[in-house]
């Protein structure tokens, strides 16, 4: 097994869309597709991955978990309201 890639979300999205371009283009011998559909595969289930991971943390966050936290400093200086 070879040393895993490094790609932006972006860049990894390009690549398997010139990918799946080049595929459907011209006649190509069998050792390039399968070399071209190793690495869309992976490209696909990296993408894959990052997304389910990313919904994952939306989820979170509409759970209302894992939020930063903020406390608003009333005014000093001004009078109490009563009612």
């Amino acid at each position: 097994m070879s040393e895993p890639q490094h790609v932006s979300f972006e860049a990894g999205l390009a690549r398997l869309e010139a990918i799946a371009e080049r595929l459907g283009q011209a006649e190509l011998s069998v050792e390039v597709t399968i070399a071209l559909l190793r690495e869309g595969k992976g490209l696909e289930q990296a993408l894959r991955a990052y997304l389910e991971t990313a919904e994952s943390d939306l989820q979170e966050i509409e759970a209302g978990r894992g939020l930063m936290e903020f406390v608003i400093d009333r005014p000093s200086d001004g009078p109490a309201l009563t009612t």
